[in-house]
This record gives C-alpha cells, sequence and structure tokens, in this order.
C-alpha cells in the first residue's frame, strides 16, 4: 500500500511540474520538448506500476487479462524513459549538433528487441508471468528489461563524459543524477521489493532537474540565451575565490548598431543581436562563458592564459559573421569590435582585467568609426 501512495505522490507531484512547465518553458525548443516528453513517459509508467500493484492479488482473479495487459505494456514502455533522458541530455550539451539518422536508429535496437520480448510475454511468459491465482511474478528473461535500461544510461553517462568540458560542475552533477538515482535504485528494486522504486528515483531526479532548469532561466537573457547579469556575477564571484587564475577576457561591442535599430527597427536589431549571440555560443560553447551586458555588449570569459589560441577563437567568431554577411539578403553588414587581454602579475584583480579589456574594446572602436561608416550599406529614409 506504501509503494502505491508513494508512486501518487510522484504523480501528483510530476504533473504539476508538468503543468508548470507548459506555461514556463519554450515548447518551440527541442530540449523543452524532450523535457516534457521525460516527465510525461514517467508519469504513465508509475500508473502502470499502480495498476500493476492493485491487480496484483487473487481478489481480482476476473481482471488476469488485465493485468497482463498492463504489465506486458509496463515492460515495454520502460525503456522510453531512459531513451527521453538520452536525448534530452544529449540536446542540452549539443545545441548546435544535429542527432542524425543513424545514431537514432542505433538508438532504437535495445528498445526494439525488448518489445518483442515484452509482447512475447503476454503468451509465453518471458519476462514476467501471471499465475492462475493472478500473482505475478518474475520470468527466466527478467534481465532482459533492466539491462536495456541500463544500455540507455550507459550511453547517457557516455554522452556527459564526452560534454564534461562544456558543463559546470553544478550542471554536470545534475544531469548525471538522471542517470545514478535510477541506477543504484534500480539495483535494490531488483532483489527486493522496496517501496522508492526506480520510477520514484527517475522523478526525484526529474524534480531536481526541473528546479535546476527554473533556477538557470534567472541567470539567462531571455532575448539572446546567453548569460546575463546575475549570471556574469555569479561567474566572476567564482573566479575571484581561486588562487590560480587562468582567464582571457573579450570585451565586444556590435558596430552602427544603433543605425540598424534606427533604419530597420528593433525588432530587425534584435534579430541581429540573436543571430550574433548564436555565433558566440558556436564558437566558445565549452570554452568560455558568453554573457550579454546589455543592449549591444557582450563579454566572454574564457578560461586560457594564451594569447594564440584567443585569438583563433577571435577569427573562428570574425569567419563565422562574414559566412552569415555573405548569405544575408539585407543591406547591412554585422560587424563588431573587441577588446582582449589576459589575466597575469600586472593586474591587481579580474575587475582590473576587464577593465584594460573594456578600454581596448572601445580604442578599436573609435579607431574603426570611418572604416565602419563606409563598409555598412545603411537605407536613408
Amino acid at each position: 500500500m506504501l509503494a502505491i501512495q508513494m508512486n501518487i505522490f510522484m504523480i501528483i507531484l510530476l504533473s504539476s511540474i508538468a503543468v508548470h512547465a507548459c506555461y514556463k518553458l519554450d515548447r518551440k525548443e527541442q530540449v523543452n520538448r524532450l523535457f516534457l516528453a521525460l516527465i510525461f513517459s514517467t508519469i504513465l509508467i508509475l500508473i502502470l506500476e499502480i495498476l500493476s500493484v492493485l491487480l496484483n492479488s487473487s481478489n481480482y482473479i476476473s481482471f488476469i487479462i488485465a493485468h497482463k495487459l498492463v504489465n506486458t505494456l509496463g515492460f515495454t514502455l520502460a525503456p522510453v524513459v531512459p531513451i527521453c533522458i538520452v536525448l534530452y541530455v544529449y540536446r542540452r550539451t549539443n545545441k548546435y549538433q544535429k542527432m542524425n539518422i543513424n545514431q537514432v536508429l542505433w538508438l532504437s535496437v535495445p528498445l526494439t528487441l525488448n518489445s518483442i520480448i515484452s509482447l512475447g510475454s503476454y503468451n509465453f511468459n518471458w519476462i514476467f508471468g501471471i499465475t492462475n491465482e493472478n500473482i505475478y511474478i518474475r520470468g527466466p528473461l527478467f534481465f532482459v528489461s533492466p539491462m536495456t535500461s541500463y544500455i540507455y544510461y550507459m550511453i547517457n553517462l557516455l554522452f556527459l563524459y564526452k560534454a564534461r568540458e562544456k558543463l559546470n560542475r553544478e550542471e554536470l552533477l545534475i544531469l548525471s543524477l538522471l542517470t545514478m538515482l535510477p541506477s543504484l535504485l534500480s539495483i535494490f528494486q531488483l532483489y527486493y521489493f522496496v517501496y522508492l522504486t526506480i520510477w520514484n528515483s527517475v522523478a526525484i531526479a526529474v524534480v531536481i532537474n526541473y528546479v535546476f532548469i527554473i533556477h538557470s532561466q534567472t541567470k539567462i537573457d531571455s532575448l539572446t540565451g546567453l548569460g546575463n547579469r546575475i549570471a556574469y556575477d555569479e561567474y566572476l564571484t567564482i573566479l575571484c575565490r581561486r588562487s590560480n587564475i587562468v582567464l582571457a577576457v573579450i570585451n565586444i561591442d556590435l558596430d552602427n548598431f544603433k543605425s540598424i535599430n534606427d533604419v530597420f527597427g528593433h525588432h530587425e536589431g534584435d534579430r541581429v543581436l540573436r543571430v550574433f549571440a548564436k555565433q558566440l555560443e558556436a564558437v566558445f560553447e565549452g570554452k568560455g562563458v558568453s554573457i550579454r551586458l546589455g543592449g549591444d555588449e557582450f563579454i566572454v570569459l574564457i578560461n586560457e592564459n594564451q594569447r594564440e589560441i584567443v585569438e583563433k577563437y577571435i577569427k573562428m567568431l570574425n569567419d563565422n559573421i562574414n559566412a552569415y554577411n555573405a548569405s544575408s539578403k539585407m543591406p547591412y553588414r554585422i560587424k563588431f569590435s573587441y577588446g582582449m587581454a589576459i589575466f597575469n602579475n600586472t593586474y591587481n584583480s579580474i575587475h582590473e582585467l576587464i577593465q584594460h579589456s573594456d578600454k581596448l574594446m572601445y580604442e578599436e572602436k573609435k579607431k574603426r568609426t570611418e572604416e565602419i561608416s563606409k563598409a555598412n550599406v545603411i537605407v536613408e529614409c
């Protein structure tokens, strides 16, 4: 009875989060749709688990067919939850890398095998069996279901390992919980019928991740998706606590941005900011933190102390922007000025380093004013 109560509590909690998420998260973003799919698939499995426990009694022998159907459906759909976890983590850690069809097909192989064996269990008792007294028993191939889930959990850990340099420690830990909690709890569930089952642990991990998502939104600029001032101040606080600082700072300001706003409107100006922010993330994801300070001002904080490497990143950004300009049908061109400085013993603090980088940026902007005014084609009213 306690197991049913735990599942009901988790269903209510996840349902509340699902409603809140539908209003708070942008459902146009694939990563958010995958997170919602994870919530709803977990709710469905919890419901099936409740029905399985309720029907597991000789008092309901007349519902033996329903009991078989519930367990068949439950074991067939069980891998869907870890698949949603894999896809969600992959999309969250690889924003600009598409998953090709071959990868998706490969991911479906364990699911397909599990589905065949689960559906066959209805008649042949492979994974589970229902006795004539309507009592659930484990079948000889019961191990197939947890092993299928473990395959996806291992794939998820592999994705996280490969993406470890793109994530901060907090995000890496939170995303790892989606794998670690159900993996550890499932070991106990395999040997003991404990009240806190694998699906309860998945629900707990989902709740923790949603709290993290909502907290992270307070540090994201709503227009560009980059970090905002809150993220900037938080990251600087963390850096200032370190004894050995390895840091390069790039201050960036878009050239002639006011003219784009004046001639083409603020809607077009916002689009330019989003385009530039996307290029910043594409270049510096996993290498540094990109922040929109406000207006058309950006700053990138990189864990690097070699000037040639930082200059290579800046060249990549400039090449990407030039490539966008070449393909753009708009009469204006996106250009930017920057100042770059690397922390060393000549700076008394990180704030002094940032001030110097900002100064260099405005000096470059001043020198390029005449060049940019000639290069940009602005439609006169």
